[in-house]
């Protein structure tokens, strides 16, 4: 005759009085099939969830591949949009011909003492007073440069630094004026070529002081800080370019580094 009850006696090692546990056969049984379900469905489990969960992993890492070369994609077509709005810009204020290197030769043969004439269009300069090498305003780097921007940012082509509304700015070198107007995101906007393929960006002014086609000199006073275009405060957002490739300001004006208050 099978038993209808087990018991389970527990005796500890110190002669204290032990302890009993009793229960029916049934549950018993109930038991044991939970135990062997449990290690069924685990074992199960893991036989077509651990192959699904590699898949899963393969999966995730050649979507996190294709996301960032799409953002490569979006930098490379932001950088597209950007040299096609100075082509643009270029040609709205030049002509659709429109060949700098006419103003090249006039540019490398002015200095100082030989000052230009507005009115007879020739223009002056050396090689050395064509290079930005005169801070275009004194302040402190809110934002540098960036080229590698991350999934949640954009591209930054130069360096933002602070400024009071009306400060002067200047150019930071001799050049031709090719661009004196408003733009969306940079406002008030001046763009100087300087010869040997170099140009500077002055962005959110408050005025512009000069007009295209106009000649200044190194220092000389070209806008007025502000705060226009897409701005979160009064500031000048400063950009250089050899031909299509934008340059980090910081390395023309290292004297800025010890003024950098940015987080990059």
């Amino acid at each position: 005759m099978k038993p209808s009850k087990y018991t389970v006696l527990l005796i500890p090692d110190n002669e204290a009085e032990g302890k009993s546990f009793s229960f029916n056969r049934s549950w018993f049984y109930i038991f044991i099939i939970i135990i062997i379900s449990f290690i069924s469905i685990t074992f199960l489990a893991g036989y077509f969830l651990i192959p699904k969960s590699i898949e899963y992993q393969k999966m995730r890492e050649s979507y996190n591949k294709l996301a960032m070369e799409r953002v490569k994609v979006m930098e490379l077509f932001q950088d597209l949009q950007r040299l096609q709005q100075m082509d643009e810009l270029l040609r709205k204020n030049f002509g659709s011909e429109v060949d700098l290197s006419s103003f090249q030769n006039g540019l490398d043969t002015l200095s100082d003492s030989s000052m230009v004439s507005k009115h007879n269009n020739q223009y002056s300069t050396n090689q050395i007073i064509n290079i930005p090498t005169k801070a275009p305003i004194d302040g402190y780097i809110t934002q540098r440069m960036i080229t590698r921007p991350h999934v949640w940012k954009s591209n930054h082509y130069g360096i933002d630094i602070s400024a009071k509304e009306g400060d002067p700015v200047v150019a930071s070198a001799s050049g031709l004026v090719i661009f004196s107007g408003w733009s969306t995101d940079l406002g008030n906007m001046i763009i100087i070529y300087h010869g040997n393929d170099y140009f500077t960006f002055y962005g959110h002014n408050q005025v512009n002081l000069v007009d295209k086609r106009d000649i200044v000199n190194r220092g000389d006073v070209i806008s007025l800080a502000g705060n226009t275009g897409i701005s979160s405060g009064p500031h000048l957002h400063f950009e250089v370019w050899e031909g299509s490739n934008p340059l980090d300001p910081l390395n023309f004006f290292p004297e800025y580094n010890e003024k950098n208050l940015s987080v990059e």
